[in-house]
């Protein structure tokens, strides 16, 4: 065993990457993606991440410090670079303004109840307040609210109730088809979690809040009824912090230094009955 702390720093590296990357892969078998395929990805990532993140202050980032930073030829950096700039797609689009209106709907007092529960919603402004048409266009002027409202219903995120008013079926923009919108909250979701782990790695500070709480030796019984208790406190507390969000961000609008953000998740892993338990459990 070797006493470097060099190499044992390496070695844990190492060892983290591999557990972090086996689920990856796992996804990216069961969707046809190779090996191959993932290398142009992981290129032109690394050029990204280069670009965006390690510029030298008051210098220009050439092609060939980018060559340097990742490794990657620097022919291959150029090409990548001049191909940087790719809009979002329309399905991201879709996903990303969808997600603005969940927000608002259950956040914005405006379209809550007395008990701070998303109220259900006429179809239309003139029909009454609040209704859906004002939450859609709160969000867009280009969306029309009749097609954001089918989409909605054919994927069972909404309800007509039976006086025709529109009510939210789950707490939270949870996508139940289409598979391009799941895949874009998963990059988001996966992708600030693991700037937050890199941010404290690093060394940043202050240090970002990173908690989690992980048993074994548990019944099915048991990890379901600690699933249920989950579900349950993590929607109350994110409910809360998406109507505090929502609130502050109203009052911040007209400010000169509104342009920070925030991330909040939260998930529950259950271990598929066939896969082996680590071997060094802790909580």
């Amino acid at each position: 065993m070797t006493n470097d702390p060099l190499q044992k720093k390496e070695k844990a590296l190492a060892k983290a990457i591999k557990t972090m990357l086996k689920p990856l892969v796992k996804l990216l078998i069961s969707q046809g993606i190779t090996y191959i395929g993932l290398l142009e990805m992981l290129k032109r990532t690394y050029v990204e991440v280069a670009e965006e993140s390690f510029v030298l202050e008051n210098k220009r980032q050439t092609d060939s410090r980018i060559s340097l930073l990742t490794g990657v030829h620097r022919k291959e950096v150029k090409r990548i670079r001049s191909e940087l700039d790719i809009p979002m797609s329309e399905q991201e689009i879709k996903a990303s303004k969808s997600a603005q209106m969940m927000a608002l709907w259950t956040g914005h007092q405006a379209f809550l109840d007395e008990n701070g529960n998303p109220q259900p919603l006429y179809r239309n402004a003139t029909d009454g307040a609040p209704s859906f048409e004002e939450l859609v266009h709160s969000v867009s002027k280009d969306k029309h609210p009749r097609s954001v409202l089918d989409e909605w219903l054919h994927q069972g995120v909404v309800i007509i109730d039976g006086e025709g008013k529109i009510c939210l079926n789950e707490k939270g923009y949870v996508p139940a088809e289409d598979f391009e919108e799941k895949l874009f909250f998963a990059g988001k979701n996966i992708g600030d979690h693991l700037a937050v782990v890199a941010h404290n790695l690093n060394g940043g500070q202050p240090p970002l809040f990173d908690r989690a709480v992980y048993y074994q030796g548990l019944t099915q019984d048991s990890v379901q009824q600690l699933e249920t208790l989950s579900k349950e406190k993590m929607m109350q507390v994110l409910t809360e912090v998406n109507q505090t969000a929502s609130q502050l961000q109203e009052n911040d609008k007209n400010h000169p230094e509104a342009n920070a953000s925030m991330h909040l998740g939260a998930y529950f892993y259950r271990q598929p009955l066939e896969e082996k338990p680590a071997e060094n459990p802790h909580a």
